[in-house]
Order: C-alpha cells, then structure tokens, then sequence
C-alpha cells in the first residue's frame, strides 16, 4: 500500500514506519524542514539517490520510504509532493507534547487547525482511512475505568486539543460523506502510556532503569495512581489493526490502546519491577516530585472495543518489554561503542563521533566527587579509569564516561566562602547596574541549598530558584528563600511557577550536564523574550595553563574554552555579550537571548557561525579544530607525583605527620594519585555532610576543622585552589603558627607559614 505519516521522527513514528517497511509497505514520511530528529528515522537504512531523498528499509523489508519536508501547517498542500493515491493517513504530528507546551492554548489549538488540514491533504490523496493519535490525557482526572463512551473532561490544554480535533475531524468526515463528496473512514486511537527503546530518555521508565543500572538514586512523585503500560510493538500492532482491518464500521468510534487490563496496578509496583529487573541495583524515593501537568490521574483502560472490532490483543508483559529494554541498553553499552574497531563515543555538545585516539588517560581517579563512601561503603569503593577526548569537530574536550547519577543535584560545599560571596556580590553589582536589571525577576538554574540566592537578595531583584535535590530545596526553603524541586530535564520543562524569567544564572553546573544543549533549551524557553543570563564553568585555559591534572574528576564531564562555550551558547539561542575569567580558574559570560529565535528557521536562514564552522569541519577532514597540547598535562602529573613522594619521604624522616585540608575534588585526586593516599592521616572539610565519611579511591577520613586538636598534624596540605589565602588564615588563627602549611600552587607545591 501508499502510505502516509506525520510525525515520522517521534518515537511512535520511527517504531510504525520500521514496521511499514519490513511488510513491504511505501511510505511517506512527513518531517519538518531541517528536522534535527531525522537521524532517529534514517539510521540503519540505507539511502538512494533519488531526488525525493527515498530510504530503502534494513533487515530484508521490500518497503520504500520517502522523506518529505513539509510543516504541519501546510499538510492540505501534500498532493503536490505526492503524485500517487494513497491507503492510508497517519497523523502523529503534533507540536508541544512537553509538559509545558501542554498548557499552552495557542500552541494546542493550532495543532486542532493543522490537524484539519491533515484531513483535508488526506481527501486530496484519496486515502480511504485517516489514523489519529489520540490521548489518554483526554479523560482528564479519572478514579474509574475509562471507556470510549463516558464524558470526557480533559484538564490539559493538550488533551482539551486531542479531543476537540477528535470531535471535528468526524464531524468532517461525517459531511463529506452524508453529502455524497468523499467516504473516508476516521479513527481515533486513544493511547496510553507507552513505553520501549527509543522513547524520550527522560521518560519515566527510561529515567528509572538508567538510574538504576548507574547505581543511583530515583526520586519519585507519591506513585500511588493506577497505571498500566503498553510496549511500543504491542502499539505497533494495534495500530495496525485498525488501520488495515476490513470492517465497514470500523471508522465510526474512538479505540483505547492500552496494556491489558490485569496489567493495571499502581505506578509504585511499575517502578519496583524495574528495580529488580536492575538486579536491585541504585534506590527510589517516593513522594518527592509534584504530578505532571495532567495532575495525579489513574490510568484504568478498557481496551475491549478495539479486541472486540480486531481481535488484537497485547502480548508483551512489562517484564519482557524491561528485559528487551535491558538487554538492549546493556548491548549498547558493550557493543554500540565501536563501528568497525573504532570507538562510538558521541560529542556531547555537538553529538559527532569522538574519532582519533584519547588525550589522555587517569588511572585510579575518584569515581565521583559527591557520592562520599562512609564507612560500609568503602569495603567497595574502587577507583577508576578515566579517558579524556576532545571532539574533531566542535573542539570541546569531555571524558567519554556515563555522567555521576547526581549530575542534576547542585551541592557546594564552599558557597558560604568570603571569596565566593565577593565574587557573587561583585557579579550581581555588574549585571544589574550595566544592563538595568532592578526589579527584575532572577531564576538561579541549579541553586542547591541557595548559598547565591542568599546574596543576590540584597539587591533590588525578585530572587527565585529550582533545584533538583529535594533536601537541598527544604533547606533553602527553611531559609526564607524562594526555591521549588525541578530540573531542566527537557526543552519544555516549566521551571517553577514564576516565569516567565528576566535574567538566568548558572553557577558551575553546566560542567556537569551530559546534555547542556538541552539545559539551554530549557532555560531559554523559560525567559522573556528580552532575557538574559550569567554563566560560569571551569576554565579549561587554567587547566591547561597551570597543567592542573587535579582539576579533572568525572563529575565534570565537559571542559571548556570560551571558543567551546561561545559554540554552545550560540547553537542554542544567545547572544555572548560579556566573557571574562575570574577567579583565576573559572570562565563567566553575559548572555542575552536572541529574539525570535526557531530552530527551524534558523536552519532556514543559516547557522550560527560557530555552528557552521563545526558543520564545515564535518565535510572537509582537513578542516579539524586544532587538537589541545596536553603535554604540559601528562608533565605535571609525573612531576607533582614525584613532589608528593618527596614531601612524604622527607617528613616520614622528621617524624612529622600531615593532613590534606580540602574535600574538595582537587584533594580527592591529589590523595588518589599520589603518595598521599599512604601518608596523610586525614583530611579536614568545614563541609558537615562529608565529615565523617572517607575519600574516594584514597580512602582518608574526612574530618571537621575542630578534630585537628584532638589528633595534630604538624603539616597541613591546602587542596582548594580559589581559596588557599582564606584557608590558611583559618589555619594560623585556630592552629597556631606552628603548623607548617603548603599549599600545591598550579602544579608547584610551595610553602605559606
């Protein structure tokens, strides 16, 4: 058969048309111009030469796909790109599915407009039956079981829209054919929640088994609503069914497409299969994020109708589908990495394959900076092997390794620091007086316990952060500051419930995001059209400069450049207005978000420069970054090892003790990598959640400032580059003069008292 679906590139889309192809259907696929998702659509099937951009399907399929260009807003137009009657119209197209586009009623009634247009553009290719993608959000709040007859009362503009075109498309079809114009069979697929690979990462079952199989920890909405879940083949198939099923009346109602309704039982047991699937690896919490936007809804389908009308039925319990699911990611994990003997490691800024040989190895590094083992948990803390790449094309420079399982918690442990609440208080002076941001609303991205907003609240601005942490947020509320639980974990994630936002700030946390061009998006999509922000990440020039091998730790997956950071904010939106380096060690910049900013247009108009330069380098192999010198790196590291073993050797002959005074990331990898492992016998912290627990990989007691008296060192080692002169008067005025302190500046270890 011809035919058609929109909404190619989404995970229901890629998953029918695979299935299309393989039955040796021809396909059309409508995608919107530029389409950045046409990859998830594309991959593993090889392409032809045709000037319509035709695909044949992998794995033997006799299917035929075509890729159209064409935005939903201009479906009643399709005839003039198809020159052939079709079967069949799908519609999965449909623009602001993310929890807050949902709530946008200009964005859903404009799908309701485009949608008819669909339908129109369908009547135009002479398809006999047009294929919906309904919504369960249609029902709106239900404690019963849902079925196709009851009223529905959708609370979401999302599912207000998905109903209202439900209502209008029969109708349509409903005068065609009373009047004798056009028969054309509409059906009205209600689905509801799938799940399977492919979807969204930051899907709710996606977000569970990554967690989990990282070890870490999942924090969760109360999960006590019904829910069922159907995997994405078994949607295939019913789809499918009604799509192709010879029944007269078939057209005429709406389907439930749902998992079988023995499959039905609370989310929290959901979530708990999926942890033992895990093999009990990481933890939950529940009760710690608010409903979505649909509010806590159970989820009771009757999928009666549609078995009755077909004979379809779902066949895969979740227990498989989470074990096809697993036994794809860990393929992935062992396998997806190479092509051809060749690692697959993908740029995290610009997604191109990080080619070429690695930088630089670490052996024996801390496996994170935050995960602090105590005393049970250090039987099996290990350290690890760290690689550090530099993509060819883009130029940033990443470790190839999975992210920490914290990367979206912001914990400081030197926020309260007199140098830290200068540099705040000097940065906020600048950005407000320059740009005349007084009465201004300010949403701090990744504000942890509120250690900054505590500072910017001595100025005329109205303060406001999210943070991810619940604990971390009680806290900042306990304070008096105004801070809600939240993570920029998609492009329409509504980031508390005050924006839209003036000004953004970001504080050494975009380091952290193993997708920073999805933070952007994010943030960007929650300010004013005149918005603007201040950023800081760790500066990769120190790094290089001063050959601080120290600086590198896993919890900083990205290490930029302003060249790479200038890259990043312009691919997504800004304007880089100010950039400068402060504290020596750290890169700050002054954005402003460009207005009227589409990706689609603006890959109609032209990238960004940095863009298209990377893009360029892309098709010439000639035109690569120049690869970063880290000599001065592998240098050092032997260098300060040596000093390290020196000073242990020299005071194991004085009889002299030392401890480190830092739980800092630089202390962890200092103690890890050297003789101090062997030697020091603590490490002090004025951070009360590390004391008492034990550094990773070196495995030295973290202790509070005060513990020092009751057990002397007669040497103390400052690890806490930034803030050496403010620790060493701590040192003199609590200790006395007679402890000798050292302090490792750059990569030279020199001598304070």
């Amino acid at each position: 058969m011809n035919l058609v679906v929109t909404g190619a590139t989404s995970f229901l889309g890629t998953a029918l048309i695979q299935e299309l192809l393989n039955q040796g259907h021809q396909v059309y696929a409508v995608v919107r111009p530029g389409s950045q998702n046409l990859r998830s659509l594309t991959d593993g099937i090889e392409e032809n030469s045709s000037c319509q951009r035709e695909h044949l399907a992998e794995k033997g399929g006799r299917g035929r796909l075509h890729i159209l260009e064409l935005e939903l807003g201009r479906l009643d137009t399709i005839a003039s790109l198809i020159k052939e009657a079709c079967d069949i119209f799908f519609h999965f197209g449909w623009d602001g599915s993310g929890s807050h586009n949902r709530t946008k009623t200009d964005v859903q009634q404009k799908n309701v407009e485009d949608g008819v247009k669909a339908l129109w553009g369908a009547r135009s290719l002479k398809c006999r039956r047009f294929v919906f993608s309904g919504s369960q959000a249609e029902y709106g709040v239900c404690q019963t079981v849902m079925k196709e007859d009851m009223d529905c009362h959708p609370i979401s503009e999302y599912g207000r829209a998905k109903a209202e075109f439900g209502r209008r498309a029969q109708e349509i079809c409903n005068v065609w054919e009373a009047g004798d114009q056009y028969r054309m069979e509409y059906v009205h697929a209600r689905i509801f929640s799938v799940y399977g690979h492919g979807d969204h990462p930051w899907s709710l079952v996606n977000t569970c088994l990554d967690t989990f199989l990282k070890g870490g920890r999942m924090e969760l909405g109360a999960c006590t609503q019904q829910w069922n879940y159907l995997y994405i083949e078994d949607l295939v198939k019913g789809l499918l069914a009604l799509a192709f099923s010879d029944k007269a009346d078939l057209g005429k109602g709406i389907y439930n497409l749902a998992g079988s309704s023995e499959w039905t039982r609370p989310l929290k047991q959901y979530v708990e299969i999926m942890h033992q699937l895990c093999k009990g690896k990481g933890s939950c919490v529940y009760g710690k994020l608010p409903p979505n936007a649909e509010g806590p809804a159970n989820l009771i389908p009757d999928i009666s109708r549609i078995q009755e009308r077909t004979g379809w039925k779902p066949e895969i319990s979740f227990e498989e589908g989470i074990r096809r699911m697993l036994e794809i990611k860990n393929n992935n994990s062992k396998c997806d990495k190479q092509d051809k003997g060749r690692e697959m490691h993908r740029c995290i800024l610009c997604g191109q394959i990080l080619e070429g040989t690695k930088l630089m190895e670490f052996k024996g590094m801390p496996a994170s900076a935050q995960d602090i083992p105590d005393e049970q948990e250090v039987k099996e803390d290990k350290g690890i092997t760290l690689c550090l790449h530099q993509c060819r094309t883009c130029g940033l420079v990443q470790f190839d390794c999975e992210p920490v399982s914290y990367y979206r918690d912001v914990i400081r442990s030197g926020g309260y620091s007199a140098t830290m609440t200068d540099l705040r208080t000097s940065q906020y002076r600048h950005l407000i007086d320059t740009y005349h941001l007084e009465g201004k609303k300010f949403l701090e991205a990744g504000c942890g316990r509120g250690e900054f907003l505590k500072v910017l609240a001595g100025f005329p601005v109205e303060a406001y952060g999210v943070e991810h942490r619940q604990a971390l947020v009680d806290t900042a509320v306990e304070d008096g500051l105004h801070v809600v639980q939240g993570f920029t974990e998609n492009p329409d994630t509504v980031l508390g419930e005050n924006g839209p936002y003036d000004v953004f700030l970001s504080f050494n946390f975009l380091e952290h995001q193993p997708r920073p061009g999805v933070m952007l998006d994010c943030i960007r999509n929650n300010l004013t059209e005149e918005g603007m922000g201040l950023i800081t990440v760790p500066s990769l020039e120190y790094i290089l400069q001063y050959h601080g091998y120290y600086e590198l730790l896993r919890d900083h997956i990205a290490y930029y450049t302003f060249d790479t950071l200038r890259y990043l904010l312009e691919s997504h939106g800004f304007q880089v207005l100010e950039q400068e380096t402060v504290n020596r060690d750290t890169l700050s910049v002054i954005v402003k978000k460009r207005k009227g900013w589409d990706e689609g247009q603006q890959r109609q108009k032209g990238v960004p420069p940095a863009r298209e330069r990377a893009f360029n380098s892309l098709l010439d192999s000639g035109n690569d970054v120049a690869v970063i010198d880290i000599l001065g790196l592998t240098d050092s590291l032997a260098d300060i090892q040596s000093q390290m073993a020196s000073l242990c050797s020299r005071l194991k002959e004085e009889g002299k003790s030392l401890a480190i005074w830092g739980a800092s990331h630089q202390g962890f990898t200092l103690a890890a990598t050297t003789a101090l492992q062997d030697h020091a016998k603590y490490i002090i912290d004025s951070a009360p959640f590390k004391q008492g627990k034990f550094a990773p990989a070196s495995h030295l007691l973290i202790v509070d400032p005060d513990y020092w008296h009751r057990d002397p060192a007669d040497v103390i080692l400052i690890a806490a580059p930034g803030y050496t002169e403010e620790i060493a008067g701590v040192i003199r005025s609590r200790y006395g003069t007679g402890v000798e302190i050292l302090a490792l500046r750059s990569d030279k270890l020199e001598e304070l008292s």
